[in-house]
Parts: C-alpha cells; structure tokens; sequence
C-alpha cells in the first residue's frame, strides 16, 4: 500500500516508522474528513443544554457562539466505541461553566462518535486526521477572536481521546506556530501507545503544560489495564498506584442501580471502572473544594511506606489534583523550589470509593511502651483502626492502621499511610483494637488476661495541613480489644 495519505488542509499521513514499528505492528491510514466526520458542539453560560455547533466552512460564524474570547476555552474528547453525548462529558461541562471563578468559560465537545468505532487499529488511525481538524479549529478562534495566545486553552481528553489532544497540539505547533497552554490526559489508551515515539502518543512537548491521569494502568496482556503507566506529561498523578481503583471491586448490581435509564453503561461502567475513574475523579475536583492533592514519590510502594509525606522537601513536591494542578505547578517553579522542571514528576495519592473522592493523608506513628508493665504483659496480635476527632464535629472516618494484623511488641514504633476526611484542627483520636487469637498458637490465648496493647503515643502528620498532632492514652491506660481507647493531646503532659 502506499505509505501515505493526503486530505488538503490537514496534510499528509504516512504509515512508515513510528506510525509502524514492534510496538506497532499494524498500521492504517485515517479515514477522509467527510467519514470521520467529527462535530464540535459549543457550551456556553446561557446554555449548556441545546449547544450551537462550529461551522468549519463558516468561520466567521463562530463569533456568534456565545464564546468568550477573554475567558478559559475547555475542548473535551472522548475516547473509544463512545460518544459526545456520555453523560461524563456533560457533568464534565457542567462542571467548567458553573465553577469558573470568572463566570466567562467556554466548552467544545469534540465528537467523533462515527470514527470510535472497531477495530481499534482503525480508530488509532482516525484520531490523527481528528487531532488535524481540531488543531485547525482552534486556530480558528484564535484567528475570528482575535485571542492573544492559547494559554487558556485547554484539552481533556480521555483514553484514545487523549493521544487525540497530543496530535491536535502537535499539529498547532508543527503549522501555525502556537502552541496550547494545557492538555490532560485521561487514562491515555495503553494498546498501541506504550513505549512508542512521542510522535504517536501524547507528550510533554504537545502543550505548555501536560498532566495525566492513570487510573487504569495494570498490564494489558495479563489484567486488562486499558490505561498507559508510562509517565508521559510534566506531572503524571497515580490515584490509589494507578490502578485498582477502590469501589471498582463492587458487585456489579451497584452500577446497574447507578444507571437506572441504561442497562448497557452502568454494564460498560463495571466493567470499564478502573478506566472509567479518571475523569470522575477530575469532575470531583472541580465539584468539591476539600483538599485534592498527592505528592511526587520514586514509586508507590515508596509513598506507602511514608518515605515521601513532607511538602517540598529532598524531591517529595506536593501538587494539587485536577484543575488546579498547573497552578500549583507553575507555583513550585515560581518560588524556586522545583529544581528540574523538565524532569516528570510521578505523583501519588489515595482517595475514596465513592464522591467526594478527595481524602487527606496522614502518616501515623503508633509507639508501644517498653516499661516494666508493658513488658511484661508482652506482644500482641491485632488490627488497629483509628478515626480523627475535629472542630464542629468533622469526624476522619475510621481508617485501618493496615490490611492484615500486626504484632504489637513492646518498645515498637509502627508507621503507616492512612486516608481520610479532611480534618483541619484535630481534638483527639479514637483508637480501637480488633484482637486476633489463633486457636492453635497457643501464645495468642488470653484465658486469664484481658488483651491489651500499651500504646504510648500515637504521632499524626496532616500531610495537607503540613502539620502534627501528638495524642496520648489518659493515665497510661493501655488499649483494650473491642472497645473505643480515647488519645489527645492533653493527657501526654
């Protein structure tokens, strides 16, 4: 076949080398702009339900959408076998315009829901000639609306959607010599994609500012990850390790129920929520305003284990999720505290099954007691679980110290990284103890003593708050199994 193809304006389409190589072992060229026939619904303030669409052919039409040109421009794309009209992207949309601090946000929904559909080889080729006419759409507002620049400009899109945004920004560089002030990525589809040149997939170089969602990143070949784990933008957020989002592992009759009108998403959402996570977890952020924010680790593991929980210190930069994250961004390279800002910062965090997503992080430190008393009662076996007490009644929500039981020993010091509900000012923490005996280790038997750990201090760092919080037992008094054991600060006088 020949290797590439032309479509006037939109220029040419080679399938030789990168579009072709191991990782890509099949190649096609993108279908003609009247196949893919990709539309462009307009969202504005005064109406967000019945959308005026761009008229490439008409460009002077544009200047009677409702946009405006002094105010942010969101383009939002979706992604493979799906649509403009998902139920996501309009949240999503809803979302921009009705929490945009200058009440002057614009949406453009890129639609391209002929073109998604399979084979999936196919629609990888499509959405280069899509990013090409999206490219040449966005020169023409910045031409009819005489912007200053595109540094209000910003793409979202999800899965193959997101390489999508990589091309559309590739392209206003390589043509018109403008270059976008933001894309993010939503979970960048992983077939196709991983470890290719940067040519083909979204990258660093194709906006101002690149952040990335990777919700879905386990392994294709052997989990079925959909989403890419190769960092590939300035900042590349790890939700939960990227992976395993928690709620994804619900019975499926719980996203059923969530889509009462429509037996077929809430069947994808059960199947696709890992995948699916990305762009809830962003909406969530523009929605609520509880603190969003992870912090920059060599691994997940690393963060795990609490060796990055310090705000901007030896690397370990904190930055907010989602739509303030080139804010906070741009904030660490102002103050001269980002010392590489071409390097990629891989960032980690841990929310929650269900919206308000958001959660702060503390690392708790739990000392035991080695006097005479606590010695010489000895270790013990449980689970720990604690829950913060704050101001107005703002309660953490209990927290499990770990996933499995932990041997207590005297003298010990057990750290863990623990997620709950934002708590600004602490009163006391609630600790309980589920003991763990084992019927044939005789050494967890309790026959004539009660079970009891005597924890001495327990040391809380609010990594949002950067600050502690150091809580002690009342008198001493050891932690009892199967009941609430009261720590505050006053009693470690």
């Amino acid at each position: 076949p020949e290797d590439t193809r032309c479509y006037g304006v939109y220029g040419c389409f080679p399938i030789t080398y990168p579009w072709i190589d191991e990782k890509r072992p099949v190649a096609y060229h993108p279908w003609s702009p009247a196949q893919v026939d990709v539309r462009y619904p307009v969202f504005v303030k005064s109406n967000t339900d019945y959308p005026k669409f761009i008229d490439i052919n008409n460009p002077a039409s544009v200047r009677h959408l409702g946009i405006n040109p002094n105010g942010r421009i969101y383009f939002i794309t979706h992604g493979y076998v799906e649509s403009g009209d998902r139920p996501w992207i309009q949240q999503m949309v809803n979302a921009l315009i009705d929490n945009d601090p200058d009440r002057t946000a614009s949406c453009v929904v890129i639609d391209w829901r002929k073109a998604s559909n399979p084979p999936y080889t196919q629609t990888c080729a499509n959405i280069r000639l899509i990013g090409a006419i999206t490219a040449h759409v966005i020169y023409l507002l910045y031409e009819e609306l005489n912007l200053k620049n595109l540094d209000k400009v910003h793409l979202l899109g999800h899965s193959l959607g997101s390489h999508l945004c990589g091309y559309a920004g590739h392209h206003l560089q390589s043509v018109f010599g403008i270059k976008l002030g933001r894309i993010t990525g939503l979970d960048p589809a992983e077939p196709l994609f991983s470890d290719t040149d940067p040519l083909v997939r979204l990258d660093q170089s194709d906006a101002k500012f690149v952040d990335v969602i990777h919700s879905d990143a386990s392994e294709w070949v052997s989990k079925g990850g959909l989403g890419m784990y190769q960092p590939i933008g300035h900042v590349d957020f790890y939700p939960n390790g990227g992976y395993n989002q928690p709620g994804c592992s619900d019975p499926m009759n719980k996203f059923i129920s969530k889509h009462e009108d429509s037996f077929f998403w809430g069947f994808q959402e059960f199947f696709g929520c890992n995948h699916l996570r990305c762009h809830q977890l962003f909406t969530d952020s523009i929605v609520h305003k509880c603190p969003f924010v992870g912090i920059a680790c060599e691994s997940y593991a690393h963060f795990l284990r609490g060796e990055c929980f310090e705000c901007d210190r030896n690397g370990h930069y904190c930055i907010e999720f989602g739509l303030k994250a080139q804010e906070s961004y741009n904030r660490l390279i102002e103050n001269g505290v980002l010392r590489n800002p071409n390097a990629p910062l891989s960032v980690y965090m841990i929310t929650g099954a269900d919206p308000p997503y958001c959660r702060s992080h503390f690392r708790v430190t739990m000392s035991v007691s080695d006097d005479e008393e606590s010695l010489i009662h000895g270790g013990e076996m449980g689970k720990m679980a604690l829950e913060l007490y704050g101001e107005g009644g703002v309660r953490s929500g209990k927290m499990d110290f770990s996933k499995n039981p932990v041997y207590f020993e005297p003298g010990g010091n057990y750290s863990a990284i623990l997620a709950g509900i934002h708590v600004n000012k602490p009163l006391k923490v609630m600790l309980t103890w589920e003991y763990r005996t084992n019927p044939l280790n005789p050494l967890t038997w309790r026959l004539l003593v009660v079970p009891r750990v005597y924890v001495q201090r327990i040391v809380v760092q609010m990594m949002e708050n950067r600050a502690n919080f150091v809580v002690c037992p009342l008198n001493h008094a050891p932690v009892r199994a199967d009941q609430e054991n009261e720590f505050k600060n006053e009693y470690c006088a």
